[in-house]
């Protein structure tokens, strides 16, 4: 979500199945997307999709304590979250009307400083 791709799409499901288990992880582009992403952050998503169980982030029993203790997430007050005191950087309400769910607008492309 933060970069607008996933890893490992594939409309068929064994294909990306196969892929999540045989793919490398790819990043698009900076330049040629015109998107930013830090390498705090491609070091976080590689830690989290590292297909050695043994080795991947959050795997060694400290689970979620080990995952907050990466450097990407260094500006953030846990305890301020988790008291809901943090606003968040995204506007959820537009995905959502009185009517319950709204789809449109979702999928819309966001600038970094929206992120």
């Amino acid at each position: 979500m933060m970069i607008g791709v996933t890893p490992f799409y594939n409309r068929e499901r064994k294909l990306l199945l196969l892929k999540i288990r045989q793919s490398r992880v790819v990043f698009p582009d900076k330049n040629k997307y015109k998107i930013d992403y830090s390498d705090d952050f491609v070091d976080l998503v590689m830690k989290l999709l590292d297909k050695n169980k043994q080795t991947r982030l959050g795997s060694n029993g400290k689970d979620s304590e080990e995952i907050l203790a990466h450097p990407f997430f260094k500006d953030l007050d846990y305890d301020m979250m988790m008291e809901r005191q943090i606003t968040s950087p995204l506007d959820v309400s537009t995905f959502f009307s009185s009517d319950g769910y709204n789809a449109k607008g979702f999928n819309q492309k966001s600038t970094p400083q929206d992120l």
